[in-house]
């Protein structure tokens, strides 16, 4: 468990900090729902079940902390952060200012090789007539290999909203990682669900932010595209070399 925490802290902070460097770039904004194409890979999955839906989603709305499910907040919760299978890193779609995130995913089947399914629900309980989300998230570790992807979905309509996607070889980011995700943004920029949580906004209504960036060796050298654009990037410096035609 702590193995697997850690490596999960450093993988963020490579690919925020120190390793996949071309995510701090803009590639010229965000852009139209018309405009995603095929999701940067991301194939759509089946859509959930709209009967399985509407009897998992109040199951996982009353989940208190326990010991296979968590619960994160940024407000009208009754912490700030609570979350008991981990850290933050453990839920797909983070952080989703003003929204309550519950959900599950067995903590304990990481430290064995295979794999898990999770599930989780956003929800707004100061607004309740906002929208409210779901989360599908499948992950499978064989020590050096690890996968993993999460899909969200708007719990009315099961449409698909944002997609992320972890592939790491040989763990803490020393050898190869891709990450890939779809995810839309606010009007101030800010990427996460809470960018559609208003029934007022359609999904076609806003910008995504596209990001889907290799490294290796903690990213002394990358490669990926950033919305508009596609980077190379050598010893951390992000270096645009294509414009992507929608």
């Amino acid at each position: 468990m702590i193995f697997r925490m850690t490596r999960l802290a450093v993988l963020a902070l490579a690919l925020a900090q120190g390793g996949c460097t071309m995510f701090m770039c803009s590639g010229d904004g965000p852009l139209k729902r018309s405009e995603l194409g095929d999701w940067a890979g991301l194939a759509p999955r089946p859509a959930p079940d709209a009967k399985a839906l509407e009897a998992l989603v109040p199951e996982l709305q009353k989940i208190e902390s326990n010991t296979f499910a968590g619960r994160y907040s940024m407000w009208g919760d009754s912490g700030l952060f609570d979350l008991n299978c981990g850290m933050v890193f453990d839920i797909p779609f983070t952080p989703a200012p003003g929204m309550v995130v519950k959900g599950r995913l067995n903590p304990w089947l990481r430290f064995w090789p295979g794999g898990q399914h999770g599930d989780w629900v956003y929800f707004d309980r100061i607004h309740k007539h906002n929208r409210q989300f779901y989360a599908s998230e499948d992950e499978w570790d064989a020590l050096i290999v690890w996968h993993e992807r999460s899909d969200a979905y708007d719990v009315a309509t099961r449409e698909r909203l944002a997609s992320h996607r972890t592939d790491e070889f040989i763990g803490l980011g020393l050898g190869w990682t891709r990450v890939r995700d779809v995810v839309p943004v606010t009007r101030y920029g800010e990427a996460g669900l809470h960018a559609l949580a208003s029934p007022s906004v359609a999904p076609d209504q806003v910008l995504y932010q596209v990001r889907d960036g290799n490294i290796v060796l903690l990213g002394i050298f990358g490669w990926g595209r950033v919305n508009r654009w596609r980077y190379v990037q050598v010893l951390w410096i992000p270096i645009p070399v294509a414009k992507v035609v929608p």
